[in-house]
Protein backbone atom coordinates (compact mmCIF):
# COMPACT_ATOMS: atom_id res chain seq x y z
CA UNK A 1 0.00 0.00 0.00
CA UNK A 2 1.54 3.17 -0.87
CA UNK A 3 2.33 5.86 2.00
CA UNK A 4 -0.83 8.74 2.26
CA UNK A 5 -0.12 11.85 3.30
CA UNK A 6 -1.48 12.74 6.95
CA UNK A 7 -2.27 16.10 5.27
CA UNK A 8 -4.59 14.43 2.49
CA UNK A 9 -6.19 12.69 5.79
CA UNK A 10 -6.56 16.16 7.93
CA UNK A 11 -7.80 18.05 4.54
CA UNK A 12 -10.62 14.77 4.44
CA UNK A 13 -11.58 15.48 7.63
CA UNK A 14 -11.80 19.18 7.77
CA UNK A 15 -13.37 19.20 4.34
CA UNK A 16 -15.98 15.90 4.65
CA UNK A 17 -18.52 15.99 7.15
CA UNK A 18 -18.95 12.61 8.82
CA UNK A 19 -22.83 13.22 10.22
CA UNK A 20 -23.57 14.15 6.04
CA UNK A 21 -21.54 11.13 5.11
CA UNK A 22 -23.46 8.74 7.45
CA UNK A 23 -26.65 10.47 6.45
CA UNK A 24 -26.40 9.37 2.98
CA UNK A 25 -26.69 5.70 4.23
CA UNK A 26 -29.18 5.76 6.77
CA UNK A 27 -31.23 8.47 8.88
CA UNK A 28 -30.59 10.19 11.76
CA UNK A 29 -31.91 12.30 14.52
CA UNK A 30 -29.81 14.08 16.94
CA UNK A 31 -30.10 13.80 20.60
CA UNK A 32 -27.98 16.00 22.68
CA UNK A 33 -24.55 15.96 21.66
CA UNK A 34 -24.63 13.03 19.17
CA UNK A 35 -26.92 11.56 16.03
CA UNK A 36 -28.64 8.57 16.22
CA UNK A 37 -30.06 6.05 13.68
CA UNK A 38 -30.55 2.27 13.22
CA UNK A 39 -27.12 0.28 12.62
CA UNK A 40 -26.19 -0.40 9.64
CA UNK A 41 -24.15 -3.43 10.44
CA UNK A 42 -26.36 -5.49 12.90
CA UNK A 43 -30.50 -6.30 13.01
CA UNK A 44 -31.95 -3.89 15.52
CA UNK A 45 -35.18 -1.91 15.85
CA UNK A 46 -33.97 0.46 18.06
CA UNK A 47 -31.82 2.94 17.35
CA UNK A 48 -28.25 2.53 19.25
CA UNK A 49 -25.91 3.29 16.33
CA UNK A 50 -24.49 7.17 17.49
CA UNK A 51 -22.43 9.72 15.60
CA UNK A 52 -20.31 11.84 17.94
CA UNK A 53 -19.20 14.94 15.30
CA UNK A 54 -17.09 16.67 17.60
CA UNK A 55 -14.86 13.74 17.52
CA UNK A 56 -15.23 12.69 14.39
CA UNK A 57 -16.26 8.87 15.02
CA UNK A 58 -19.20 6.73 15.13
CA UNK A 59 -20.26 3.91 17.76
CA UNK A 60 -23.11 1.46 18.12
CA UNK A 61 -24.50 0.69 21.30
CA UNK A 62 -25.86 -2.80 20.62
CA UNK A 63 -22.85 -4.48 18.33
CA UNK A 64 -19.82 -2.48 19.90
CA UNK A 65 -18.42 -1.24 16.29
CA UNK A 66 -16.66 2.25 16.22
CA UNK A 67 -14.27 3.76 14.37
CA UNK A 68 -13.96 7.05 12.48
CA UNK A 69 -15.35 8.34 8.70
CA UNK A 70 -13.09 5.82 7.08
CA UNK A 71 -13.55 3.34 8.93
CA UNK A 72 -17.40 3.95 8.09
CA UNK A 73 -17.07 4.26 4.19
CA UNK A 74 -14.54 1.08 4.27
CA UNK A 75 -17.59 -1.21 5.88
CA UNK A 76 -20.28 0.86 3.68
CA UNK A 77 -19.01 0.33 0.21
CA UNK A 78 -16.36 -2.52 0.97
CA UNK A 79 -13.02 -0.53 0.79
CA UNK A 80 -9.74 -1.05 1.60
CA UNK A 81 -8.61 2.34 3.78
CA UNK A 82 -6.76 3.73 0.40
CA UNK A 83 -9.68 2.86 -1.44
CA UNK A 84 -11.60 4.59 0.90
CA UNK A 85 -9.58 7.65 0.95
CA UNK A 86 -9.55 8.23 -2.42
CA UNK A 87 -13.08 7.81 -2.69
CA UNK A 88 -13.67 10.98 -0.11
CA UNK A 89 -10.97 12.87 -1.77
CA UNK A 90 -12.21 12.99 -5.18
CA UNK A 91 -15.34 13.51 -3.50
CA UNK A 92 -14.39 16.69 -1.52
CA UNK A 93 -11.97 17.80 -4.96
CA UNK A 94 -8.48 17.08 -2.83
CA UNK A 95 -5.78 16.12 -4.93
CA UNK A 96 -3.92 12.58 -3.78
CA UNK A 97 -0.23 11.09 -3.55
CA UNK A 98 0.89 8.32 -5.38
CA UNK A 99 -1.42 4.62 -5.15
CA UNK A 100 0.18 1.63 -5.30
CA UNK A 101 0.39 -0.48 -8.76
CA UNK A 102 -2.45 -2.57 -7.43
CA UNK A 103 -4.38 0.10 -5.88
CA UNK A 104 -4.62 1.58 -9.32
CA UNK A 105 -5.02 -1.23 -10.94
CA UNK A 106 -8.51 -2.24 -9.18
CA UNK A 107 -9.69 1.54 -9.29
CA UNK A 108 -9.27 1.84 -12.71
CA UNK A 109 -10.70 -1.40 -13.61
CA UNK A 110 -13.91 -0.25 -11.74
CA UNK A 111 -14.07 3.46 -12.92
CA UNK A 112 -13.87 1.79 -16.37
CA UNK A 113 -16.67 -0.65 -16.11
CA UNK A 114 -18.93 2.14 -14.44
CA UNK A 115 -18.14 4.24 -16.96
CA UNK A 116 -19.03 1.51 -19.76
CA UNK A 117 -22.06 0.75 -17.79
CA UNK A 118 -22.91 4.36 -17.86
CA UNK A 119 -22.32 4.57 -21.59
CA UNK A 120 -24.10 1.48 -22.75
CA UNK A 121 -27.05 2.51 -20.34
CA UNK A 122 -27.27 5.63 -22.48
CA UNK A 123 -26.57 4.26 -26.14
CA UNK A 124 -29.38 1.18 -25.29
CA UNK A 125 -31.29 4.00 -24.45
CA UNK A 126 -31.10 6.05 -27.53
CA UNK A 127 -31.52 3.02 -29.97
CA UNK A 128 -35.03 2.38 -27.56
CA UNK A 129 -35.93 6.49 -28.36
CA UNK A 130 -34.78 7.00 -31.73
CA UNK A 131 -34.10 4.66 -34.33
CA UNK A 132 -36.31 2.19 -36.93
CA UNK A 133 -34.85 -1.13 -34.90
CA UNK A 134 -36.33 0.30 -31.51
CA UNK A 135 -39.74 0.78 -32.79
CA UNK A 136 -40.99 -2.52 -32.02
CA UNK A 137 -39.55 -2.26 -28.22
CA UNK A 138 -41.31 1.29 -28.37
CA UNK A 139 -44.85 -0.58 -29.93
CA UNK A 140 -44.61 -3.06 -27.26
CA UNK A 141 -44.53 -1.08 -24.02
CA UNK A 142 -47.48 1.30 -25.32
CA UNK A 143 -49.63 -2.05 -25.24
CA UNK A 144 -47.77 -2.39 -21.12
CA UNK A 145 -49.73 0.88 -20.96
CA UNK A 146 -46.31 2.73 -19.94
CA UNK A 147 -45.97 6.35 -20.73
CA UNK A 148 -42.94 8.06 -21.75
CA UNK A 149 -42.05 9.75 -18.33
CA UNK A 150 -42.01 6.16 -16.99
CA UNK A 151 -39.30 5.25 -19.74
CA UNK A 152 -37.51 8.29 -19.05
CA UNK A 153 -37.11 7.87 -15.85
CA UNK A 154 -36.17 4.25 -15.41
CA UNK A 155 -33.75 5.29 -18.62
CA UNK A 156 -35.39 1.80 -20.45
CA UNK A 157 -33.44 0.75 -23.55
CA UNK A 158 -33.56 -1.64 -26.59
CA UNK A 159 -30.31 -3.79 -27.26
CA UNK A 160 -30.53 -5.13 -31.17
CA UNK A 161 -30.85 -8.51 -32.31
CA UNK A 162 -27.38 -7.79 -34.40
CA UNK A 163 -25.19 -10.27 -32.57
CA UNK A 164 -21.89 -8.40 -33.75
CA UNK A 165 -23.07 -4.97 -33.29
CA UNK A 166 -22.45 -4.59 -28.90
CA UNK A 167 -18.69 -6.42 -29.59
CA UNK A 168 -17.76 -3.90 -32.22
CA UNK A 169 -19.11 -0.78 -30.61
CA UNK A 170 -17.39 -0.91 -27.37
CA UNK A 171 -14.18 -1.99 -29.04
CA UNK A 172 -14.44 1.59 -31.22
CA UNK A 173 -14.91 2.89 -28.14
CA UNK A 174 -11.67 1.78 -27.02
CA UNK A 175 -12.93 -0.32 -24.34
CA UNK A 176 -10.15 -3.58 -23.89
CA UNK A 177 -11.13 -7.10 -24.57
CA UNK A 178 -10.11 -7.69 -21.08
CA UNK A 179 -12.25 -5.30 -19.87
CA UNK A 180 -15.33 -6.73 -21.92
CA UNK A 181 -14.57 -10.01 -20.30
CA UNK A 182 -15.50 -9.05 -17.08
CA UNK A 183 -18.47 -6.97 -18.13
CA UNK A 184 -21.12 -9.20 -17.94
CA UNK A 185 -22.35 -8.44 -21.43
CA UNK A 186 -21.04 -11.16 -23.35
CA UNK A 187 -21.33 -14.99 -22.90
CA UNK A 188 -18.96 -16.56 -21.19
CA UNK A 189 -18.29 -19.39 -24.30
CA UNK A 190 -18.05 -16.95 -26.66
CA UNK A 191 -16.44 -13.90 -25.60
CA UNK A 192 -17.92 -11.38 -28.50
CA UNK A 193 -20.98 -12.61 -28.58
CA UNK A 194 -23.60 -10.14 -26.33
CA UNK A 195 -25.63 -11.78 -23.63
CA UNK A 196 -28.65 -9.51 -24.65
CA UNK A 197 -30.56 -9.62 -28.38
CA UNK A 198 -33.56 -8.29 -29.44
CA UNK A 199 -34.63 -7.53 -25.62
CA UNK A 200 -35.99 -4.64 -23.79
CA UNK A 201 -33.02 -3.54 -21.32
CA UNK A 202 -33.90 -2.50 -17.86
CA UNK A 203 -30.52 -0.53 -16.42
CA UNK A 204 -30.42 -1.83 -12.96
CA UNK A 205 -29.05 1.14 -10.77
CA UNK A 206 -27.91 0.91 -6.92
CA UNK A 207 -29.07 3.40 -4.45
CA UNK A 208 -26.82 5.79 -5.20
CA UNK A 209 -28.12 6.06 -8.89
CA UNK A 210 -24.90 4.16 -10.24
CA UNK A 211 -25.79 1.38 -13.12
CA UNK A 212 -24.23 -1.68 -12.32
CA UNK A 213 -26.15 -4.12 -14.08
CA UNK A 214 -29.26 -4.94 -16.86
CA UNK A 215 -31.85 -6.92 -17.09
CA UNK A 216 -33.41 -7.71 -20.67
CA UNK A 217 -37.20 -8.70 -21.37
CA UNK A 218 -37.72 -10.71 -24.45
CA UNK A 219 -38.96 -9.41 -27.79
CA UNK A 220 -38.53 -12.31 -29.73
CA UNK A 221 -40.76 -15.10 -28.50
CA UNK A 222 -37.90 -17.44 -29.44
CA UNK A 223 -36.20 -17.65 -26.22
CA UNK A 224 -36.29 -20.14 -23.67
CA UNK A 225 -35.40 -17.49 -21.32
CA UNK A 226 -37.72 -14.62 -21.00
CA UNK A 227 -35.79 -12.45 -18.76
CA UNK A 228 -32.02 -12.79 -18.14
CA UNK A 229 -29.95 -10.68 -15.77
CA UNK A 230 -26.27 -9.40 -15.90
CA UNK A 231 -24.13 -12.22 -13.74
CA UNK A 232 -22.47 -11.05 -10.73
CA UNK A 233 -19.54 -8.55 -11.15
CA UNK A 234 -17.00 -6.37 -9.60
CA UNK A 235 -19.50 -3.94 -9.44
CA UNK A 236 -22.94 -6.12 -9.10
CA UNK A 237 -24.09 -8.17 -6.03
CA UNK A 238 -27.18 -9.28 -6.91
CA UNK A 239 -28.34 -9.49 -2.85
CA UNK A 240 -27.30 -6.39 -1.76
CA UNK A 241 -29.45 -4.65 -4.55
CA UNK A 242 -32.51 -3.35 -4.75
CA UNK A 243 -34.12 -2.47 -8.23
CA UNK A 244 -36.16 0.90 -8.04
CA UNK A 245 -34.91 2.29 -5.07
CA UNK A 246 -32.93 5.42 -6.74
CA UNK A 247 -35.88 5.90 -8.46
CA UNK A 248 -37.71 5.64 -5.06
CA UNK A 249 -35.19 7.80 -2.49
CA UNK A 250 -36.62 11.35 -2.65
CA UNK A 251 -40.47 9.57 -1.49
CA UNK A 252 -39.11 6.90 0.55
CA UNK A 253 -37.24 9.46 2.81
CA UNK A 254 -40.31 11.47 3.19
CA UNK A 255 -43.05 8.93 3.80
CA UNK A 256 -40.93 6.09 5.46
CA UNK A 257 -42.13 3.32 3.43
CA UNK A 258 -41.55 1.26 0.74
CA UNK A 259 -43.78 -1.02 -1.61
CA UNK A 260 -42.17 -4.25 -2.56
CA UNK A 261 -42.67 -5.47 -5.83
CA UNK A 262 -41.63 -8.68 -7.99
CA UNK A 263 -40.37 -7.17 -11.17
CA UNK A 264 -39.32 -4.51 -13.61
CA UNK A 265 -42.85 -3.48 -15.03
CA UNK A 266 -44.58 -3.70 -11.48
CA UNK A 267 -42.47 -1.25 -10.33
CA UNK A 268 -42.58 0.62 -12.94
CA UNK A 269 -46.63 0.51 -13.08
CA UNK A 270 -46.68 1.10 -9.90
CA UNK A 271 -44.46 4.66 -10.09
CA UNK A 272 -46.77 5.73 -12.90
CA UNK A 273 -50.32 5.21 -10.67
CA UNK A 274 -48.64 7.81 -7.92
CA UNK A 275 -46.79 4.93 -5.93
CA UNK A 276 -43.52 6.10 -6.06
CA UNK A 277 -42.16 4.07 -2.97
CA UNK A 278 -42.38 0.77 -5.17
CA UNK A 279 -38.89 -1.47 -5.32
CA UNK A 280 -38.19 -4.90 -6.25
CA UNK A 281 -35.61 -7.53 -5.02
CA UNK A 282 -33.68 -9.16 -7.88
CA UNK A 283 -35.52 -12.37 -8.16
CA UNK A 284 -38.85 -13.09 -5.93
CA UNK A 285 -36.09 -13.65 -3.00
CA UNK A 286 -36.11 -10.78 -0.38
CA UNK A 287 -32.63 -10.51 1.12
CA UNK A 288 -31.73 -9.71 4.75
CA UNK A 289 -28.80 -7.53 2.99
CA UNK A 290 -31.31 -5.45 0.90
CA UNK A 291 -34.00 -5.56 3.75
CA UNK A 292 -31.03 -3.87 5.37
CA UNK A 293 -30.16 -1.23 3.20
CA UNK A 294 -34.01 -0.35 2.34
CA UNK A 295 -34.42 -0.37 6.67
CA UNK A 296 -31.77 2.84 7.00
CA UNK A 297 -34.46 5.02 5.02
CA UNK A 298 -38.03 3.50 6.26
CA UNK A 299 -39.87 1.64 8.84
CA UNK A 300 -42.90 0.49 7.00
CA UNK A 301 -42.96 -2.09 4.46
CA UNK A 302 -45.53 -3.19 2.22
CA UNK A 303 -45.53 -6.46 -0.20
CA UNK A 304 -47.01 -6.93 -3.48
CA UNK A 305 -46.04 -9.80 -4.64
CA UNK A 306 -47.59 -11.94 -7.71
CA UNK A 307 -50.83 -13.87 -6.65
CA UNK A 308 -49.28 -17.33 -8.12
CA UNK A 309 -47.79 -20.05 -5.56
CA UNK A 310 -44.45 -18.87 -6.49
CA UNK A 311 -45.31 -14.87 -5.17
CA UNK A 312 -47.00 -16.13 -1.98
CA UNK A 313 -44.17 -18.39 -0.99
CA UNK A 314 -42.10 -14.88 -1.34
CA UNK A 315 -44.46 -13.16 0.52
CA UNK A 316 -44.26 -15.16 3.73
CA UNK A 317 -40.70 -15.13 3.20
CA UNK A 318 -40.05 -11.50 2.90
CA UNK A 319 -42.88 -10.90 6.02
CA UNK A 320 -40.18 -12.93 7.69
CA UNK A 321 -37.20 -10.70 6.79
CA UNK A 322 -39.23 -7.46 7.61
CA UNK A 323 -40.29 -8.62 10.54
CA UNK A 324 -36.60 -9.30 12.05
CA UNK A 325 -35.20 -5.92 10.59
CA UNK A 326 -37.89 -3.82 12.80
CA UNK A 327 -40.09 -3.36 9.78
CA UNK A 328 -43.64 -2.88 10.57
CA UNK A 329 -44.80 -5.29 7.92
CA UNK A 330 -48.63 -5.10 5.44
CA UNK A 331 -49.40 -6.93 2.32
CA UNK A 332 -51.42 -5.45 -0.45
CA UNK A 333 -53.58 -8.32 -2.83
CA UNK A 334 -55.02 -7.89 -6.17
CA UNK A 335 -57.79 -9.11 -6.85
CA UNK A 336 -58.46 -8.58 -10.02
CA UNK A 337 -54.94 -9.31 -11.57
CA UNK A 338 -51.48 -11.42 -11.10
CA UNK A 339 -49.65 -8.44 -10.64
CA UNK A 340 -49.54 -4.58 -10.99
CA UNK A 341 -48.48 -4.50 -14.22
CA UNK A 342 -51.10 -6.90 -15.29
CA UNK A 343 -53.35 -4.07 -13.65
CA UNK A 344 -52.12 -1.28 -15.32
CA UNK A 345 -51.94 -2.98 -18.39
CA UNK A 346 -56.22 -4.03 -18.40
CA UNK A 347 -57.58 -1.13 -16.35
CA UNK A 348 -55.42 1.80 -16.43
CA UNK A 349 -53.19 3.29 -13.29
CA UNK A 350 -56.04 4.40 -11.62
CA UNK A 351 -57.57 1.47 -10.73
CA UNK A 352 -54.09 0.12 -9.81
CA UNK A 353 -54.25 3.28 -7.76
CA UNK A 354 -57.41 1.74 -6.11
CA UNK A 355 -56.79 -1.78 -5.80
CA UNK A 356 -53.22 -0.47 -3.32
CA UNK A 357 -55.34 1.68 -0.74
CA UNK A 358 -56.63 -1.59 1.11
CA UNK A 359 -54.07 -3.63 2.87
CA UNK A 360 -53.35 -6.35 5.70
CA UNK A 361 -50.73 -6.77 8.69
CA UNK A 362 -48.16 -9.27 8.06
CA UNK A 363 -50.01 -11.39 10.25
CA UNK A 364 -53.21 -11.42 9.29
CA UNK A 365 -52.30 -12.06 5.82
CA UNK A 366 -50.28 -15.35 7.00
CA UNK A 367 -53.20 -16.89 8.93
CA UNK A 368 -55.91 -15.51 6.80
CA UNK A 369 -53.67 -17.64 4.11
CA UNK A 370 -52.57 -20.67 5.77
CA UNK A 371 -56.83 -20.90 6.36
CA UNK A 372 -57.46 -20.88 3.28
CA UNK A 373 -55.39 -24.24 2.01
CA UNK A 374 -55.38 -26.48 5.32
CA UNK A 375 -58.86 -27.13 6.86
CA UNK A 376 -58.86 -25.24 10.27
CA UNK A 377 -62.01 -27.64 11.83
CA UNK A 378 -59.56 -30.86 11.89
CA UNK A 379 -56.51 -31.42 14.57
CA UNK A 380 -54.06 -31.45 11.74
CA UNK A 381 -55.19 -28.67 9.61
CA UNK A 382 -54.96 -26.28 12.46
CA UNK A 383 -51.00 -27.89 13.40
CA UNK A 384 -50.58 -26.84 9.80
CA UNK A 385 -52.22 -23.18 10.03
CA UNK A 386 -50.09 -22.65 13.02
CA UNK A 387 -46.64 -24.45 11.50
CA UNK A 388 -47.09 -21.52 8.19
CA UNK A 389 -47.38 -18.87 10.87
CA UNK A 390 -44.92 -19.70 13.19
CA UNK A 391 -41.86 -18.41 11.68
CA UNK A 392 -43.60 -15.47 11.69
CA UNK A 393 -44.14 -15.45 15.20
CA UNK A 394 -40.90 -16.35 15.80
CA UNK A 395 -39.35 -13.11 14.27
CA UNK A 396 -41.12 -11.02 16.21
CA UNK A 397 -38.92 -8.98 19.10
CA UNK A 398 -41.73 -7.89 21.32
CA UNK A 399 -43.46 -10.64 23.67
CA UNK A 400 -46.25 -8.38 24.10
CA UNK A 401 -46.74 -8.20 20.44
CA UNK A 402 -46.25 -12.03 19.85
CA UNK A 403 -48.46 -12.81 23.31
CA UNK A 404 -51.21 -10.73 21.13
CA UNK A 405 -50.70 -12.43 17.77
CA UNK A 406 -51.16 -16.04 19.60
CA UNK A 407 -54.38 -15.33 21.52
CA UNK A 408 -55.69 -14.03 18.37
CA UNK A 409 -54.49 -17.30 16.14
CA UNK A 410 -56.27 -19.17 19.38
CA UNK A 411 -59.45 -17.62 18.39
CA UNK A 412 -59.15 -18.62 14.37
CA UNK A 413 -58.50 -22.06 15.48
CA UNK A 414 -61.04 -22.05 18.40
CA UNK A 415 -57.89 -23.63 20.77
CA UNK A 416 -57.28 -23.14 23.95
CA UNK A 417 -54.82 -20.20 24.77
CA UNK A 418 -53.00 -21.34 27.15
CA UNK A 419 -52.94 -24.74 24.93
CA UNK A 420 -51.99 -22.80 21.86
CA UNK A 421 -49.02 -20.92 23.68
CA UNK A 422 -47.53 -23.85 25.81
CA UNK A 423 -47.06 -25.53 22.74
CA UNK A 424 -45.77 -22.64 20.82
CA UNK A 425 -43.09 -22.46 23.84
CA UNK A 426 -42.28 -26.34 23.91
CA UNK A 427 -41.55 -25.69 19.86
CA UNK A 428 -39.51 -22.59 20.61
CA UNK A 429 -37.65 -24.27 22.67
CA UNK A 430 -35.65 -26.26 21.04
CA UNK A 431 -35.05 -23.75 18.33
CA UNK A 432 -33.51 -21.73 20.78
CA UNK A 433 -31.25 -23.42 22.37
CA UNK A 434 -29.73 -24.72 18.94
CA UNK A 435 -29.28 -21.08 18.08
CA UNK A 436 -27.55 -19.83 20.94
CA UNK A 437 -25.11 -22.79 20.45
CA UNK A 438 -24.52 -21.66 17.05
CA UNK A 439 -23.96 -18.04 18.87
CA UNK A 440 -21.60 -19.70 21.39
CA UNK A 441 -19.65 -21.76 18.45
CA UNK A 442 -19.15 -18.79 16.15
CA UNK A 443 -18.60 -15.59 19.04
CA UNK A 444 -21.82 -13.86 17.49
CA UNK A 445 -23.41 -14.09 21.15
CA UNK A 446 -20.78 -11.51 23.00
CA UNK A 447 -22.39 -8.45 23.41
CA UNK A 448 -20.44 -5.65 24.03
CA UNK A 449 -22.92 -3.52 25.50
CA UNK A 450 -23.43 -5.79 28.39
CA UNK A 451 -20.87 -5.84 30.63
CA UNK A 452 -18.13 -3.57 27.88
CA UNK A 453 -14.62 -4.68 26.99
CA UNK A 454 -12.22 -6.16 29.10
CA UNK A 455 -9.90 -3.23 30.81
CA UNK A 456 -7.09 -5.14 32.59
CA UNK A 457 -4.36 -3.09 33.52
CA UNK A 458 -2.42 -3.79 30.46
CA UNK A 459 -5.19 -2.91 27.88
CA UNK A 460 -6.00 0.36 30.16
CA UNK A 461 -2.01 1.16 30.32
CA UNK A 462 -2.00 0.81 26.25
CA UNK A 463 -5.41 2.87 25.83
CA UNK A 464 -4.20 5.74 27.41
CA UNK A 465 -0.86 5.93 25.68
CA UNK A 466 -3.08 5.30 22.18
CA UNK A 467 -5.21 8.62 23.38
CA UNK A 468 -1.24 10.27 24.49
CA UNK A 469 0.92 8.91 21.74
CA UNK A 470 3.55 11.89 22.73
CA UNK A 471 3.55 9.94 25.75
CA UNK A 472 4.91 6.70 24.32
CA UNK A 473 8.79 7.41 23.70
CA UNK A 474 8.66 8.51 27.81
CA UNK A 475 7.20 5.23 29.14
CA UNK A 476 8.75 2.74 26.11
CA UNK A 477 11.86 3.15 28.64
CA UNK A 478 9.85 2.32 31.78
CA UNK A 479 7.18 -0.62 30.36
CA UNK A 480 8.60 -3.42 28.12
CA UNK A 481 6.56 -5.11 26.02
CA UNK A 482 7.64 -8.42 27.94
CA UNK A 483 6.20 -7.24 30.80
CA UNK A 484 2.66 -7.47 29.29
CA UNK A 485 0.11 -10.23 29.74
CA UNK A 486 -2.90 -8.95 27.85
CA UNK A 487 -2.65 -9.78 24.50
CA UNK A 488 -4.63 -6.95 23.11
CA UNK A 489 -2.34 -4.42 24.89
CA UNK A 490 0.73 -6.47 23.41
CA UNK A 491 -0.73 -5.66 19.91
CA UNK A 492 -0.96 -2.37 20.89
CA UNK A 493 2.28 -1.52 22.03
CA UNK A 494 3.67 -3.07 18.69
CA UNK A 495 1.37 -1.07 16.84
CA UNK A 496 2.46 2.12 19.09
CA UNK A 497 6.09 1.03 18.18
CA UNK A 498 5.69 0.84 14.36
CA UNK A 499 3.87 4.16 14.19
CA UNK A 500 6.90 5.78 16.99
CA UNK A 501 9.58 4.28 14.49
CA UNK A 502 7.84 6.40 11.51
CA UNK A 503 9.23 9.27 13.08
CA UNK A 504 6.42 11.73 12.68
CA UNK A 505 2.95 11.82 14.36
CA UNK A 506 0.36 9.72 13.20
CA UNK A 507 -3.49 10.41 13.37
CA UNK A 508 -6.37 8.76 14.77
CA UNK A 509 -7.95 7.26 11.27
CA UNK A 510 -4.50 6.16 10.51
CA UNK A 511 -3.78 4.56 13.99
CA UNK A 512 -6.67 2.87 13.40
CA UNK A 513 -5.71 0.78 10.26
CA UNK A 514 -2.67 -0.44 11.78
CA UNK A 515 -4.56 -2.44 14.06
CA UNK A 516 -5.41 -6.16 13.05
CA UNK A 517 -8.04 -6.99 15.44
CA UNK A 518 -11.07 -6.04 14.48
CA UNK A 519 -12.70 -5.95 18.25
CA UNK A 520 -9.82 -4.43 19.31
CA UNK A 521 -9.94 -1.89 16.63
CA UNK A 522 -13.56 -0.94 17.79
CA UNK A 523 -12.50 -0.88 21.43
CA UNK A 524 -9.59 2.02 20.63
CA UNK A 525 -11.88 4.09 18.54
CA UNK A 526 -14.00 3.72 21.41
CA UNK A 527 -11.53 5.40 23.45
CA UNK A 528 -11.05 8.23 20.87
CA UNK A 529 -14.76 9.19 21.70
CA UNK A 530 -14.46 9.79 25.51
CA UNK A 531 -12.52 12.19 28.09
CA UNK A 532 -11.29 8.91 30.28
CA UNK A 533 -8.17 8.35 28.49
CA UNK A 534 -7.13 11.97 28.03
CA UNK A 535 -8.07 13.31 31.79
CA UNK A 536 -4.51 13.03 34.06
CA UNK A 537 -2.74 10.88 31.73
CA UNK A 538 0.70 10.97 32.90
CA UNK A 539 -0.76 9.98 36.78
CA UNK A 540 -2.95 7.31 35.22
CA UNK A 541 0.05 5.46 33.25
CA UNK A 542 2.49 6.14 36.64
CA UNK A 543 0.33 4.36 38.49
CA UNK A 544 -0.37 1.11 35.80
CA UNK A 545 3.46 1.04 35.21
CA UNK A 546 4.00 0.62 38.78
CA UNK A 547 1.41 -2.22 38.91
CA UNK A 548 2.30 -4.12 36.11
CA UNK A 549 6.02 -3.69 37.75
CA UNK A 550 5.26 -4.89 40.66
CA UNK A 551 3.16 -7.67 39.05
CA UNK A 552 6.42 -8.50 37.17
CA UNK A 553 8.81 -8.59 40.51
CA UNK A 554 6.55 -10.93 42.45
CA UNK A 555 7.12 -13.37 38.73
CA UNK A 556 10.30 -13.29 39.29
CA UNK A 557 10.17 -13.26 43.42
CA UNK A 558 8.23 -16.61 43.00
CA UNK A 559 10.87 -18.22 40.65
CA UNK A 560 13.43 -17.12 43.21
CA UNK A 561 11.41 -18.72 46.24
CA UNK A 562 10.73 -22.32 44.21
CA UNK A 563 14.58 -22.40 43.05
CA UNK A 564 15.32 -21.74 47.16
CA UNK A 565 13.36 -24.61 47.88
CA UNK A 566 14.57 -27.35 45.28
CA UNK A 567 18.28 -25.81 46.38
CA UNK A 568 17.69 -26.56 49.94
CA UNK A 569 15.66 -30.10 49.04
CA UNK A 570 18.89 -30.95 46.98
CA UNK A 571 21.37 -29.44 49.63
CA UNK A 572 23.01 -27.21 46.98
CA UNK A 573 26.09 -25.77 47.90
CA UNK A 574 25.86 -22.74 50.79
CA UNK A 575 27.22 -20.46 48.35
CA UNK A 576 24.19 -20.57 45.69
CA UNK A 577 21.52 -21.24 48.23
CA UNK A 578 23.33 -17.60 50.11
CA UNK A 579 22.85 -16.00 46.27
CA UNK A 580 19.58 -16.92 46.43
CA UNK A 581 18.64 -15.65 49.40
CA UNK A 582 20.58 -12.39 49.08
CA UNK A 583 18.50 -11.95 45.90
CA UNK A 584 15.18 -12.63 47.48
CA UNK A 585 15.78 -10.08 50.15
CA UNK A 586 16.23 -7.66 47.65
CA UNK A 587 13.38 -8.47 45.70
CA UNK A 588 11.21 -8.30 49.22
CA UNK A 589 12.69 -4.57 49.98
CA UNK A 590 12.01 -3.55 46.33
CA UNK A 591 7.77 -4.82 46.57
CA UNK A 592 8.03 -3.24 49.28
CA UNK A 593 8.83 -0.22 48.55
CA UNK A 594 6.27 -0.19 45.40
CA UNK A 595 3.50 -1.15 47.81
CA UNK A 596 2.15 2.44 48.17
CA UNK A 597 -0.68 2.99 48.76
CA UNK A 598 -3.11 3.48 45.81
CA UNK A 599 -4.11 6.66 44.41
CA UNK A 600 -5.34 5.55 41.25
Amino acid sequence: MAKISESVIEEIKNRVSLVETVSRYLSLHRKGDRYWGLCPFHDEKTPSFSVLPDKGFFHCFGCGKSGSLFDFVMEMEHLNFPEAIRMLAESAGIALEEESPQDRQKRSEIDTLRDLYEKIAVSFHYILMNTDSGLRAREYLTKRGFKSDSIEKFNLGYAPNDPDWLFGFLRSKEYSEQILSKSGLFARNNRQYPLFRDRLMFPIRDWQGRVVAFGGRDLSGSSQAKYINTPETILYKKREIVYGMHESMKELKSSGSCILCEGYFDVMAMHQAGMGTAMAPLGTAFTVEQGKLIRRFAEKAYTLFDSDRAGQTATKKALVTCEQLGFESRVITLEAAKDPAELLESEGPQALTKACQNSKSGFDHLVHSAITMYDGKKATGKLQIFTEVKPYLDAIGSEIVRQTYLRDLAGYLQLDEETLMRDYVNRSANTTIRRREEQERSGNGFDPSRGGWKRSTDLYAMLTLMNNRPLFPAYRNRLRINDLIDEQAVELYTVLEDASREGSSTSDEVILQMIGDASLKSIVATSFQTEEFTNQAEQILDESVRRISLRSLEKVRKNVENLIRLAEKDGSVSVELSHLLLEKKSLDEKIAKMRKPEHV
